[in-house]
């Protein structure tokens, strides 16, 4: 009932939150087991009402001792995140997503170990990602986008061994990519983009095995790119845009018959275009432009019949345009 005062308020964002309402028909809230608790709490969405939920999570959520899914994403609430959801130790699910958030992320969330999906992306957060978040063994999904998060990113994160998506893009990070990261071989999508992550890209990346994504766009990244990325054969999207990336483009990405956009643009890069990426067969996206890349473009780029937006404004490239671009791209 306290959960229920602070959350419902004056009664207009939850209408049917009411003494007189038996708990097990209030909107959002799922009711199990002998005697009856409270096992899911599902409010997300309010704020495209004409209130949605206000105010601060109670801290009281942390005495519903069998709640495994909570979700207050995208509603109007403010102040920080309660210590005490640490204490939901049957949590599978917490997603706060969209909210007005301030205050850092608590380190107690470490503790929620049956946590599957973890989700505070675009809540306002501050300071530092703890580290304790590494002891969340069963976690899939860690979205922490589009905050004001700092520091660097604790390498404890490395060892999220279940971990299918990482979304730490649009926060204020720092620091160097940890190289425990190559160990996530679960992982599917790897968000870091839109930080001020330096440093090189770490060769471990080469063993994601399963990593359809990788966004690293807008940061400070330098060194050469790892020509071990030329062993993800299931990346679809890579995105390495607007760093400070040397050195030539490596040929083994040619061998990533699965992708769909390449995107170096804005980086340092030198020498000539491989030929190889002639045999990318799905690619719909290659954009190049404005690095110092020299010498001709290749033929075999003529050979890219899905290719749909091609970008080599800027560099100091030579010789002939493939004569399968005459009239345009496909």
């Amino acid at each position: 009932l306290a959960v229920r005062d602070v959350l419902a308020g004056d009664g207009e964002a939850v209408p049917n939150w009411s003494a007189a309402t038996p708990m097990d028909q209030w909107d959002g809230v799922t009711i199990e087991g002998s005697p009856p608790r409270v096992t899911i709490l599902d409010l997300e969405g309010l704020r495209g009402s004409s209130e949605g939920l206000t105010g601060g999570i109670p801290p009281e959520l942390g005495g519903l001792a069998n709640l495994q899914y909570l979700n207050l994403g995208w509603n109007w609430l403010t102040g920080n995140i309660p210590s005490e959801l640490g204490d939901l130790t049957n949590l599978q699910h917490l997603n706060l997503r969209g909210n007005e958030l301030t205050g850092g992320i608590p380190p107690e969330l470490g503790g929620l170990t049956n946590l599957q999906h973890l989700d505070l992306g675009w809540t306002g957060l501050t300071d530092r990602i703890p580290p304790e978040l590494g002891g969340l063994t069963n976690l899939q999904r860690l979205d922490l986008s589009g905050n004001d998060l700092t520091g660097s990113i604790p390498p404890e994160l490395g060892g999220l061994a279940n971990l299918q998506y990482l979304g730490l893009n649009l926060n204020r990070l720092n620091g160097s990519i940890p190289p425990e990261f190559g160990g996530l071989v679960n992982l599917e999508y790897l968000g870091l983009g839109g930080n001020k992550l330096s440093d090189n890209i770490p060769s471990e990346f080469g063993g994601l095995a399963n990593l359809r994504t990788l966004s690293l766009l807008v940061n400070r990244l330098s060194g050469g790119i790892p020509l071990e990325l030329g062993r993800l054969v299931n990346l679809e999207y890579l995105w390495l845009s607007w760093n400070r990336l040397t050195g030539s483009i490596p040929p083994e990405l040619g061998r990533l018959a699965n992708l769909q956009e390449l995107n170096l643009d804005g980086n340092e890069l030198s020498g000539s275009i491989p030929p190889e990426l002639g045999g990318l067969a799905n690619l719909e996206e290659l954009r190049l432009g404005g690095n110092e890349l020299t010498g001709c473009i290749p033929p075999e780029l003529g050979g890219l019949a899905n290719l749909q937006e091609l970008n080599l404004d800027e560099n100091e490239l030579t010789g002939c345009i493939p004569a399968r671009w005459a009239n345009g791209l496909p």
